[in-house]
């Protein structure tokens, strides 16, 4: 199914990209069952149905980009996961933002590791050699109890073969984690197992963010009832510091806290270089007596 997208629908992207310019490939996401995500079903007053574009649609819109001079920046294309679309409508998507605009930073878009897994190393070649440079994923956790639960729809034997195939293939792969995803109950497990596959993968980068529990998404009710437990602020940095100290030798990624919902800044370039510093800030954080009595944000829209 091919859909334009009505202007007062959702298009997100990464904080990263926030001064990318975004081309709608993709339309809602392919699987939009993760107990914690309302993105699309209707937290922002809308929801969105997955669909994907019209080629010629798409390429209107960086036609647009291009006599608008929007030249230079980086180019995010959005949806949940347009990875999920075929591949040759995406290399060819790809190659037009490369013809159309000039010294393009950067091209980007949301994956999903079983889009990923459905594509031929071949495909994935493919995409590099267009001009896909990164694709952001969410690991969310590296524990199958915590993605059987919240309805990932993957685990992480298969996340650590997507994103190996993703890095051989010559595309950069940024991973997201949740901190307190697992609650109190799976808070060990979930250090243990995230710390697990980001050594197995040894992705370009990860990024951690901090669960907040949205209005209208599976996870919230749950909550609500007292089934599911927030973690505290000092409890979610003691999560980060223990998955980093977890981190086999060999990991060399960059690492960043660049979200509104963290209690902490601290990044890394690299964080085999970096891990005795990064934990030491933790450790000076987690000891720190006003981040021990800090509140909670309880963010409700991100």
């Amino acid at each position: 199914m091919t859909v334009k997208i009505p202007p007062d629908q959702i298009v997100i992207r990464p904080p990263v990209e926030a001064y990318s310019v975004l081309i709608p490939v993709t339309g809602g996401c392919s699987w939009n069952k993760c107990a914690f995500c309302g993105t699309y079903k209707g937290i922002y007053g809308v929801t969105q149905d997955y669909a994907i574009r019209a080629l010629e649609d798409v390429k209107n819109d960086i036609d647009k980009a291009a006599e608008n001079n929007y030249h230079g920046f980086p180019v995010f294309l959005a949806g949940g996961n347009p990875t999920s679309a075929p591949t040759d409508y995406l290399v060819e998507i790809v190659k037009y933002v490369r013809i159309r605009l000039k010294n393009v930073t950067r091209v980007s878009s949301y994956a999903k590791a079983l889009d990923i897994l459905q594509k031929t190393d071949e495909e994935l070649k493919m995409l590099a050699e267009a001009g896909l440079d990164i694709v952001y994923m969410g690991l969310e956790s590296g524990s199958n109890a915590i993605l059987r639960i919240m309805k990932k729809g993957t685990n992480a034997e298969s996340i650590i073969k997507a994103g190996k195939r993703i890095l051989n293939a010559g595309i950069q792969l940024s991973l997201y984690i949740i901190l307190g995803l697992g609650s109190h109950k799976y808070s060990e497990d979930h250090v243990k197992e995230t710390a697990r596959v980001l050594t197995e993968i040894n992705p370009t980068i990860f990024r951690f963010r901090t669960l907040n529990i949205l209005p209208g998404t599976p996870l919230w009710d749950e909550w609500k009832s007292g089934e599911f437990k927030l973690l505290t602020p000092l409890e979610n940095i003691q999560e980060e510091r223990d998955i980093i100290a977890n981190l086999g030798e060999n990991v060399t990624s960059q690492v960043f806290n660049d979200h509104v919902s963290n209690y902490c800044t601290i990044d890394s370039s690299n964080i085999k270089e970096d891990r005795e510093m990064f934990i030491k800030t933790l450790d000076y954080y987690i000891n720190d007596p006003k981040i021990q009595n800090l509140p909670r944000k309880n963010l409700i829209r991100m």
